[in-house]
C-alpha cells in the first residue's frame, strides 16, 4: 500500500511540475505593414523567464524591436518604438532573420515591425 502511495505522490508531483513553465508559444502570422505605421504582436506575461524566437521575412527591409510592453505602451509607444529602441530587449533590421531574446518572468512583450515601404511581413514566434 505504501508503494502505491509513493507512486501516486511522485506522479502528482511530476504532473504539477510540468505545468509550471511558460505557456507554449507557436504563432505564425502575415502582417501588412504600411510605410511609417508600425504594427505589433503582443505577448502576454509568463510567470517564468523564457526564450522567445522571432523569425521574420519580407520583400522590403523591416526593423524589428522586441520591447517590454511598458516601454512601448499603447499607440504612442508603438509609434515611438524606433525612437525608444535603446530600451529594446532586441532589435534586428533586414529582409529576414531568425533570432532569440530572453524575456524576464512576468514581463509582457511587444514585437514591433516598422518599415519605410509598404510590405507584408511573415512572422513566426515560438518559445
Amino acid at each position: 500500500m505504501s508503494a502505491r502511495l509513493a507512486f501516486v505522490t511522485c506522479a502528482l508531483g511530476l504532473f504539477l511540475a510540468a505545468g509550471c513553465g511558460p505557456a507554449k508559444l507557436n504563432e505564425s502570422k502575415t502582417l501588412s505593414v504600411e510605410s511609417g505605421a508600425p504594427v505589433a504582436v503582443d505577448l502576454v506575461a509568463q510567470p517564468k523567464p523564457q526564450k522567445v524566437t522571432v523569425e521574420f521575412s519580407s520583400a522590403e527591409e523591416v526593423s524589428v524591436f522586441v520591447m517590454k510592453e511598458e516601454d512601448a505602451k499603447g499607440e504612442e509607444g508603438l509609434l515611438n518604438a524606433d525612437v525608444n529602441k535603446a530600451k529594446a530587449l532586441a532589435t534586428k533590421k533586414g529582409k529576414g532573420e531568425t533570432f532569440t531574446v530572453d524575456v524576464p518572468a512576468n514581463t509582457a512583450v511587444r514585437v514591433v515591425f516598422f518599415t519605410r515601404k509598404k510590405t507584408d511581413v511573415k512572422v513566426k514566434l515560438t518559445n
